[in-house]
């Protein structure tokens, strides 16, 4: 009986052992496979640098539960994935990208970001964004909001000709060859508008005369199978043209410069650097919003009320993205982002 219960005990001892090697094994091999997936995936997003404005990579808090940190080679442009400690302490893992890399503020840390940006055939990679502070919407929700704002909530369609306007002129419109600007050499506002059913007048003061820019619109309407997602019609900029006439009468409005300069008012090229920021998937599909998406600025109306908003369309997709970020002291619900088809952003 002593014999056989030795026995027992040293078959146990030797089958913990070999569970406790395998298990521990396991917990080795899933440390090498996340970290070389990582390597991988950072290598394979890179190169997507050149279709999208800038694509970002969420980087895990640990792999396995083994510390890392991330290097990266600009000679062999390699990306290398060094485990400090835990499991696989010591070692390290490798991917190469198919494209030339430099590294501009690159001190990546876990659970931080990396984002990559084509320039001049190669890619920049970094730990911030890169190319300054418009490339994504600000976010300023937890700021104090200027006039304009609650202009905006309340009237809406107003805020969206106003806005579009002020834009078009700020980019486009040349006055003897230099942008629109006053005595003092500094951009124009818009200081008054006047809305009939199809157009807008935004008067700006060009010296000591106001003249007038005239938005024209379209009235879009959709039935209740066609909605973008909760947003069940929509009032949308189709044209922008030029009046120099004199405004006449007007109502004053509130400074929508003030509003963009401090982040309350996203300017179109800002939304869809943004959209094309993100990597979407409409269900197993990933999509990519493209450079030529059309963007045009849009009052949206949902089940709640009227919001500004942009519409971006590409292929048959069909984006609302907010104009304007919300107050976080509002006790009703802004808008964010509506689609059709349903799209999701996964980075």
């Amino acid at each position: 009986m002593p014999f056989y219960i030795l026995f027992g005990v040293i078959v146990a001892a030797m089958l913990a052992g070999i569970f406790i090697m395998q298990y521990n094994r396991q917990l080795e091999a899933r440390v090498d496979e996340q970290a070389q997936a990582l390597a991988n995936d950072l290598a394979r997003i890179s190169f997507t640098a050149f279709s999208r404005e800038q694509p970002s990579f969420l980087l895990p808090r640990n792999l396995g539960g083994s510390d890392y940190e991330l290097m990266v080679d600009n000679n062999t442009s390699t990306f290398i994935v060094h485990i400090k400690a835990g499991r696989q302490s010591g070692m390290s893992y490798y991917a190469t990208a198919n494209v030339p890399l430099i590294k501009e503020n690159f001190n990546p840390v876990p659970g931080g970001s990396v984002y990559f940006q084509s320039a001049s055939g190669k890619v920049v990679v970094s730990s911030f964004l890169i190319g300054g502070e418009n490339r994504r919407p600000p976010a300023a929700e937890n700021a104090t909001p200027p006039d304009f704002y609650n202009f905006a909530k309340e009237n809406a369609k107003e805020a969206t000709a106003i806005a579009a306007a002020y834009f078009f002129v700020l980019e486009n419109f040349v006055h003897e060859n230099k942008p629109i600007k006053d005595d003092n050499n500094n951009l124009l506002d818009v200081l008054r508008y006047n809305l009939d059913e199809n157009t807008v007048q935004i008067g700006y003061r060009g010296g000591a005369n106001l003249f007038g820019v005239k938005v024209s619109f379209k009235f879009e309407n959709y039935e209740s199978m066609d909605n973008i997602g909760k947003v069940s019609n929509a009032w949308i900029v189709t044209d922008i043209t030029i009046n120099l006439d004199n405004l006449g009468s007007a109502t004053t409005c509130p400074s929508v410069e003030n509003a963009h300069d401090n982040g309350w008012f996203y300017e179109n090229t800002e939304v869809l650097a943004y959209l094309r920021s993100r990597t979407w998937m409409s269900g197993d599909t990933p999509v990519v919003v493209p450079e030529n998406a059309l963007v045009r600025a849009a009052a949206a109306t949902t089940n709640v009320s009227i919001y500004p908003t942009y519409r971006v369309t590409f292929e048959d997709y069909v984006i609302y993205y907010r104009a304007m970020p919300w107050y976080w002291k509002e006790d009703q619900p802004g808008f964010v982002f509506q689609s059709k088809p349903p799209l999701e952003a996964v980075a």
